[in-house]
């Protein structure tokens, strides 16, 4: 009967998918390095993209970790503050959402507020804490990066939300304006690797290459491109790394912008290896691209909201913490944030809750 049950909720999910998104535009331009004419590739020769059959294989084989559970948040002792002229200041919403002040403006990443990631309201992953920062109690957004087009990461009615209450301009990647305009979303950007966009004097927002892949539907794969972020700012370069494997993207990263004042690391959904290595960083592989980029200091994302790995929702935490303590690394070097954690970085902790140690 289980099995029964996981073939009809995979073909419920499937059928969903199809029907919301087989209209998904690709990206229409010159061939490039990362652009065969029809579809983006990483770098990473020896990368090994996913067939529909190895997701089976894993979807029904699945062994996990730890049974996730509900985590009421601890009411946090403070609020972002509304700019940040000087300084840098990062607040760790949830998942791959993280508030970036810096040089008077206000950056939001790959932001998500809906209760399930999925083309529907009422089927799909869903998370497991609230956001650490209520929508209402955001300062004014700038400006949005889309880090790709996966649902976890480019949350429609999240964006819509956000264009009704501040108009931001939105970043994504080369193939991702047709969807968001679709969504009533006017100012979109698209840049493609090593892109620059000037914001002002200060700050600019380099795209730079991650290892992932992009889809909607199984029909539309690889037809947007997918991608991390620079933030050249006063206070240094600041990397959003978005969702991505260990691959050789982050020494040129580093080769380019030299050492990171800050980098944003995925940490989350890397269980099992031999699914999820090739596009997910585990907590050693973030740790191995936080001493490629040289960064100063890092923080992790994208873990213990939504379960879309076989890794544990509290377990990926005790991990990241074991590998960081055996490295030696002291806790204000790489933060492990608890969700509504604020941090001056160069700094001590500006919020008392907000990391893991």
């Amino acid at each position: 009967m289980a099995v029964k049950w996981r073939f009809l909720l995979g073909g419920t999910l499937v059928l969903c998918m199809l029907w919301a998104c087989s209209s998904v535009p690709g990206y229409r331009g010159p061939v490039s390095e990362n652009f065969d004419g029809e579809r983006f590739r990483n770098l990473a020769p020896e990368y090994r993209e996913k067939s529909l059959g190895d997701l089976l294989r894993w979807v029904f084989n699945r062994e996990r970790e730890e049974q996730w559970r509900w985590l009421p948040l601890e009411a946090g002792p403070a609020l972002p503050p509304a700019r940040v002229r000087e300084g840098l200041t990062v607040t760790f919403i949830n998942h791959a959402t993280v508030l970036v002040q810096v040089d008077g403006i206000n950056i939001l990443t790959d932001p998500i507020w809906s209760h399930r990631t999925s083309p529907v309201s009422w089927l799909g992953p869903q998370r497991y804490h609230d956001p650490g920062v209520r929508f209402e109690d955001l300062p004014p957004i700038d400006y949005v990066v889309i880090s790709h087009n996966h649902y976890d990461h480019m949350d429609l009615p999240s964006l819509q939300r956000l264009w009704e209450r501040d108009q931001p301009t939105v970043v994504a990647g080369l193939g991702n304006r047709k969807l968001l305009a679709g969504a009533g979303i006017e100012k979109v950007v698209e840049l493609d690797w090593w892109q620059p966009l000037a914001v002002n004097g200060q700050l600019t927002i380099h795209g730079v290459p991650a290892q992932h892949w992009s889809t909607r539907t199984r029909l539309d794969t690889n037809r947007t491109l997918w991608m991390g972020y620079v933030f050249a700012s006063s206070e240094g370069p600041i990397l959003f790394a978005g969702d991505t494997g260990l691959g050789p993207h982050f020494a040129l990263i580093n080769e380019r912008f030299g050492p990171m004042q800050l980098s944003l690391l995925p940490i989350g959904a890397y269980l099992p290896r031999w699914f999820m290595r090739d596009n997910h960083l585990s907590p050693a592989d973030a740790l191995e691209a936080h001493r490629i980029l040289q960064s100063r200091q890092s923080m992790a994302i994208h873990f213990g909201t939504f379960p879309l790995g076989d890794d544990g929702q509290t377990a990926t935490v005790a991990r990241m913490l074991e590998v960081r303590d055996r490295a030696g690394l002291a806790a204000e070097v790489f933060w492990v944030p608890v969700p509504g954690g604020i941090y001056g970085v160069g700094a001590q902790l500006v919020s008392l809750h907000a990391s893991y140690r």
